[in-house]
């Protein structure tokens, strides 16, 4: 199943992508599943490279926001 949002891959299969994440996570999973993989083995691979950006931009904000009280 072709995913062409983001926000509709996130609202189905991961909540809590947000933004940049939930797009690359649904261009990702859309492009494994022309390719001929699964489509759970894409959802899966899709979810945890949504959920490594989520937690890298996180990181990213925490440092500046610290950074920018000193």
């Amino acid at each position: 199943m072709p995913w062409p949002t983001g926000q509709g891959f996130a609202s189905k299969h991961n909540k809590k992508l947000k933004g940049k994440a939930a797009s690359k996570a649904a261009e990702q999973a859309t492009a494994m599943v022309k390719a001929g993989v699964d489509e759970g083995t894409a959802i899966a691979t899709a979810n945890k490279t949504g959920n490594k950006m989520m937690k890298k931009s996180r990181r990213e904000t925490l440092y500046t926001h610290a950074r920018s009280k000193h």
